[in-house]
């Protein structure tokens, strides 16, 4: 065979593997591979592998219980995570970092300051609800197995802020982003491309938590629509982030379930739960994020003016 006809066909085969990479569009790699590379890039790679073998990877890095331990494990997770954030925005994504959901502006702040608080008021409303009911019993605990309890405090909350905003960075702005993107462009209508979206990241955020109870996935499901939704609703990460970070503090913190004492620090200490399904008390307390999200919206209304849908989220062109 004449080299000029095997360099032609070698061209062709690799112009093929870019266009089944990049599509027509050269600025990144198509929506449906970042979805699917997601999570064993940036979940597996920087959360199951090293949090996994931390202590043999990182021998310096404090071992144990200890708070301490928790927090710089949380910390190298973190970098960890933006190193390998930074080079899939370069090469896979082709947009800068400013446009993950994420800045320090005042606003941010607030915003994640309310999803916080939103979720608080949610585990109060549905806990108060019990005690009046007779089913939960809710004492002070104000304890720490080990050292200040606001030490104590501090460092979980470091760690699970970090958790958090993790997750939310992976599920619900690189997959749910990409995947609504990657819909937006196949001639879908812009909310067939949400809900597709939606569906999509909130099932591979289940799947990610590795449950088959049917009460936790029921509670991942809720929680996962809540976060996406608020994605959604406001193209960042603000509200989502500060109720995830809630939803983890608040039901292992600040009303630390009784099955749990003397396993962290604690605020309030809660005994019983409402009957059946509304007295799940699993990571997220569903019933607890749907009172938290009507907050929200109630909130984006007051700050905004009106509740948006998909301000940023799909970009056909992408794909």
């Amino acid at each position: 065979m004449a080299p000029s006809t095997t360099s032609q066909q070698t061209g062709a085969l690799a112009g093929r593997l870019r266009l089944i990479l990049r599509g027509p569009n050269e600025s990144g790699v198509r929506a449906t591979w970042r979805v699917l590379l997601a999570m064993p890039v940036l979940w597996v790679l920087t959360g199951g592998v090293l949090a996994g073998n931390i202590q043999t990877a990182v021998p310096w890095i404090p071992s144990g219980q200890a708070p301490m331990a928790g927090l710089a494990q949380s910390v190298l997770h973190a970098g960890f995570f933006l190193l390998a954030l930074a080079v899939w925005a370069r090469y896979l994504d082709a947009r800068p970092l400013s446009e993950y959901g994420v800045s320090a502006t005042p606003a941010w702040l607030l915003d994640l300051a309310a999803g916080f608080g939103a979720v608080v008021v949610g585990f109060v409303v549905w806990l108060g609800l019990g005690v009046t009911l007779g089913d939960v019993t809710v004492t002070t605990a104000l304890s720490s197995p080990q050292g200040s309890l606001g030490v104590g405090l501090l460092v979980v909350a470091a760690a699970l802020l970090l958790h958090a905003a993790v997750q939310q960075l992976v599920f619900f702005r690189v997959i749910l982003g990409s995947a609504a993107e990657g819909l937006g462009s196949r001639d879908l209508s812009r909310t067939w491309a949400f809900a597709g979206a939606l569906v999509v990241a909130v099932v591979l955020f289940v799947a990610m938590h590795g449950s088959t109870a049917p009460l936790r996935v029921l509670d991942l499901v809720v929680a996962g629509c809540v976060f996406g939704l608020l994605a959604l609703h406001t193209g960042e990460l603000a509200l989502g982030t500060g109720a995830h970070f809630g939803a983890l503090a608040a039901g292992s913190v600040l009303f630390s379930p009784a099955a749990n004492a003397g396993s962290g620090p604690a605020v309030f200490q809660v005994t019983g739960s409402l009957p059946g399904l509304l007295g799940t008390a699993n990571e997220y307390g569903f019933p607890k994020m749907v009172v938290a999200y009507l907050a929200l919206l109630a909130w984006l209304q007051w700050r905004r003016g009106e509740i948006p849908v998909g301000n940023g989220t799909v970009q056909p062109a992408g794909d």
